[in-house]
């Protein structure tokens, strides 16, 4: 395995040692079976145990911060609920999603109860499980995206956030099934679909 870090060695830790607040959820256990990025799925650990180096959080630490206003539209104070599910920009970024999946979802703004409540309804376990790598991608990348507005002046973009989702879902969910073979463009026009073709 080589020196370094292997997401199967600290997965364990992190769903074990996250527990102190006794409330991860159980879909968590099957992280190390989701085939995306471990910088995706530590950020998504993070957002659930509220660890990310929101304004909130970082005043809370005793850090000064410019302003405590949401990075996207500078409206709110950046909280991790705010930041993921309660800005009209993410609510956008979110809606694009569901839109494009073409599923209707009424969210929850706490991120644990968002997660769990994330799975589709009468659709079999494996497409639940997708459903789930989308979760993944679209807090991974709103977190990406929100950095990139503070650090390199990006601009605020949900159709970018969005686009991204598509790639990250697709390469993951293709990598990972060797019966999921679809095109990118067919993973576009019909998620539901692919999704059927995975095994």
């Amino acid at each position: 395995m080589g020196r370094g870090y292997h997401i199967q060695l600290i997965l364990p830790i992190i769903v074990l040692g996250g527990a102190g607040k006794g409330r991860m959820p159980l879909c968590l256990n099957n992280f190390g079976d989701v085939k995306a990025l471990p910088f995706a799925l530590v950020t998504v650990w993070r957002v659930l145990e509220n660890k990310l180096a929101t304004r909130v959080n970082l005043e809370k630490r005793g850090i000064a911060v410019e302003s405590p206003l949401c990075s996207f539209y500078r409206v709110e104070v950046e909280s991790n609920n705010h930041l993921f599910f309660e800005c009209i920009f993410v609510w956008l970024v979110w809606s694009r999603c569901f839109a494009w999946v073409g599923v209707q979802f009424v969210s929850h703004n706490d991120p644990l109860l968002n997660f769990s409540q994330f799975r589709l309804c009468n659709a079999y376990a494996l497409a639940s499980e997708m459903w789930g790598v989308i979760w993944i991608a679209v807090v991974s990348e709103l977190w990406k995206h929100r950095n990139k507005v503070i650090f390199n002046r990006g601009v605020v973009d949900g159709l970018e956030v969005a686009a991204l989702v598509q790639v990250k879902t697709w390469s993951w969910i293709t990598s990972k099934s060797l019966s999921g073979l679809f095109s990118f463009s067919e993973w576009c026009l019909e998620p539901l679909v692919c999704m059927t073709m995975v095994s």
